[in-house]
């Protein structure tokens, strides 16, 4: 017997498995959906500059009067708080801090390795509005001074174009702000925070 008519089978049967497995990827990576991922912005570099950053929380979709949004936006020299009522942004109630150049690069360094600016930038994924209706969205913004560079969602229903450690960067914000107040201009208001 030829060892060569041994071989050929399988060296064919390797090469249509190999084939396979590559179509299978390929396709698998066309429908995978995802968008595309944007390029990281390096937040840290910003901390010497306008720059904001700001997490906006949308809590559950009910009744215009009722509803509520909690706004914490961070800078170079203040940090600050909004509670907004209804879907077209009534400020309520809003406490500012003061901050300062070398908090504010201690807090966009942790954004940074939170991965704050990693996210889908799939624009027909872009509007967060009607996700997860009895839940919080979380809406994860950053403005150079004059233009957001990014902006990106999750909810506490696991959805979202935000890459991130969503949890990460909640309690990161969450902590800008002194427990009291943040705890008197939230009350009622559901977070998941």
């Amino acid at each position: 017997m030829d060892i060569r008519n041994f071989i050929r089978p399988i060296i064919a049967g390797l090469i249509g498995i190999g084939l396979v497995v590559l179509v299978i990827v390929l396709i698998s990576k066309a429908f995978s959906g995802g968008g595309t991922p944007a390029t990281q912005t390096d937040v840290g570099k910003y901390a010497d500059t306008a720059a904001t950053a700001m997490l906006l929380v949308d809590a559950p979709t009910i009744i215009d009067q009722d509803h509520r949004q909690v706004k914490i936006t961070v800078s170079q020299t203040t940090n600050e708080i909004d509670t907004i009522q209804g879907y077209e942004g009534t400020i309520l109630a809003t406490q500012s801090y003061p901050s300062n150049s070398a908090a504010y690069g201690a807090f966009l360094q942790s954004l940074k390795l939170l991965n704050f600016s990693k996210g889908n930038t799939d624009k027909s994924a872009a509007d967060y509005r009607g996700y997860c209706p009895t839940g919080e969205r979380y809406v994860y913004t950053f403005n150079d001074g004059n233009t957001d560079l990014f902006k990106f969602w999750s909810t506490s229903c696991r959805q979202g174009t935000f890459k991130g450690s969503a949890l990460g960067v909640l309690n990161l914000f969450r902590a800008q702000i002194p427990q009291k107040d943040f705890d008197h201009m939230t009350s009622g208001i559901p977070l998941g925070f």
